[in-house]
């Protein structure tokens, strides 16, 4: 939408002109004076935001609020944002791409199995050479659903969104994968060395962690297909030569 874009959120990073834009929300909170002074056509916002959606309808704006908490919920409000701001086609791009990606992490999948997966958030980096606690994805709706997408089965099973998990538990539950979102800043190497210290866990005897440093992996967003695809890859990587699908 381009230059329809009239105010963001200070969490918004893509494309990089959006950081030029004036910054008028955080997670959960509105600076409505600063929306208003916009004069915005329509306000959008996440569905759960229902205190927002009622404080920007008092104020007149028009709202339209959005599901993203998971993968097809994200992909139909794509859609309704599309119809919505007429950009029907621009729209119709993105779910192309997603479309595609779900459609060729299943062909990967088939007939082979599920790997179990530790996919780790918000990691504190404190530099000691080895693993003290992560945060993981739970029953979060959105990325739990991007791990089955992919082919892989979450190594947590839990009722926890985002559980909290100490050294301990990451090597009684054994992943044959890791995923960790990290920020591209990070000291790649020393990261690598904090996971190695985790050498009876499978994934690292097996040399299958993984590291992701686009910001687009960490947000429910149009670019979630690259996320898919990276997962696909990750999860089942091409056979070696005489091995049987």
């Amino acid at each position: 939408m381009g230059n329809q874009v009239v105010g963001v959120t200070q969490f918004c990073a893509y494309p990089p002109d959006v950081r030029k834009k004036p910054q008028v929300a955080g997670f959960a909170d509105v600076n409505y004076e600063a929306v208003l002074g916009l004069r915005p056509d329509l306000v959008v916002l996440p569905r759960d935001k229902e205190r927002n959606k009622k404080e920007l309808e008092n104020l007149g704006l028009p709202v339209l609020p959005l599901d993203t908490r998971s993968l097809f919920g994200l992909m139909d409000a794509i859609d309704v944002l599309g119809k919505a701001t007429g950009h029907e086609r621009e729209a119709h791009a993105v779910l192309a791409a997603m479309s595609n990606s779900l459609a060729e992490a299943y062909g990967r999948a088939q007939e082979r199995p599920r790997p179990s997966v530790l996919f780790s958030v918000m990691h504190s980096y404190q530099g000691l050479g080895y693993i003290t606690e992560i945060h993981a994805i739970g029953k979060d709706g959105f990325f739990s659903e991007l791990i089955d997408a992919a082919g892989g089965r979450n190594v947590y099973t839990g009722k926890l969104a985002f559980p909290r998990l100490s050294r301990e538990a990451i090597i009684f539950l054994d992943p044959q994968v890791i995923i960790d979102v990290i920020p591209a800043s990070e000291d790649m190497e020393a990261v690598r060395r904090d996971w190695q210290s985790l050498s009876s866990v499978s994934a690292i005897k097996n040399n299958r962690l993984h590291l992701l440093t686009d910001e687009a992996h960490s947000v429910p967003g149009p670019r979630a297909y690259q996320t898919l695809s990276k997962l696909s890859h990750a999860f089942h990587p091409p056979l070696s030569p005489g091995m049987m699908e």
